[in-house]
């Protein structure tokens, strides 16, 4: 799976540049998720196991070309069928291998990224519905617990709990103990920047929803300044380093009392 990793990260910050250019003020403040290590410590699996999943990731690529493998001409009726092929493809992945992170990692992304091709919408619109992306997020914490050390499982997880959970305080404190068995200053940043992340956003939707007071959304945008520091002292040329501080800038009148 090491090449099939390589082009699905590049996959991942493709998607995630998508989201990052919806308005700032719809939405929370940081949809930019930092790139993930590329790794290829995964578990052995069975030849029709691979072949399962190198089949799903084909008709996940045909539905949604932010999965690709390369940019092909496919027609509209072609694309929406392959969403719920890829589904079901690895949905069999997970029952025949239990234990494999990757068919679980991509069983999350069928739920939560999967396209629907109609007349109104022949370029695809989201196809999931609540109950998809929260079997989407299931589906990524189950990855995370095969590979809990894997920093693409974990960083699918630790925004889905933000994204389609609505849990900040869960996902920083997901990313506080994945930083406190971090192998790497890669994970270790990571984690840390996407912990700031949580803050930042709790800060953002709580001042926005005015569920939290101005001293609560203000103690959260100074332990999303916190651990950018720390993170900075690590790899201070880190993008997603550099993304959090010139956020933190950008909000910091906002939650400075000021």
């Amino acid at each position: 799976m090491a090449g099939g990793r390589r082009w699905f990260l590049l996959a991942l910050i493709c998607s995630l540049a998508v989201a990052g250019r919806v308005a700032a003020q719809d939405v929370a403040p940081l949809p930019v998720t930092p790139p993930p290590a590329i790794t290829d410590d995964v578990h052995p699996i069975t030849e029709d196991v691979q072949r399962l999943l190198e089949l799903g990731e084909l008709y996940m690529g045909m539905n949604n070309p932010d999965y690709a493998r390369r940019p092909a001409t496919i027609d509209p009726s072609t694309r929406d069928h392959a969403g719920p092929q890829a589904a079901r493809v690895f949905q069999q992945v997970t029952t025949l291998a239990p234990d494999n992170a990757d068919g679980w990692l991509w069983l999350g992304i069928a739920n939560t990224e999967m396209l629907r091709y109609t007349k109104k919408a022949p370029q695809g619109e989201p196809a999931n519905s609540l109950a998809d992306l929260q079997a989407g997020l299931r589906a990524f914490r189950s990855a995370v617990h095969c590979q809990s050390n894997d920093l693409l499982c974990a960083t699918y997880y630790g925004d889905a709990l933000m994204r389609y959970g609505g849990d900040f305080d869960a996902a920083r404190d997901f990313w506080d103990n994945y930083a406190s068995t971090a192998k790497t200053d890669l994970q270790r940043v990571t984690a840390l920047t996407q912990a700031a992340r949580a803050c930042l956003n709790k800060a953002y939707f709580g001042k926005q929803h005015k569920t939290l007071t101005p001293d609560e959304a203000k103690s959260q945008y100074a332990s999303a300044t916190r651990y950018v520091q720390q993170a900075a002292a690590l790899m201070p040329r880190m993008r997603a380093v550099q993304t959090m501080q010139t956020l933190l800038q950008q909000y910091h009148d906002a939650f400075s009392g000021k």
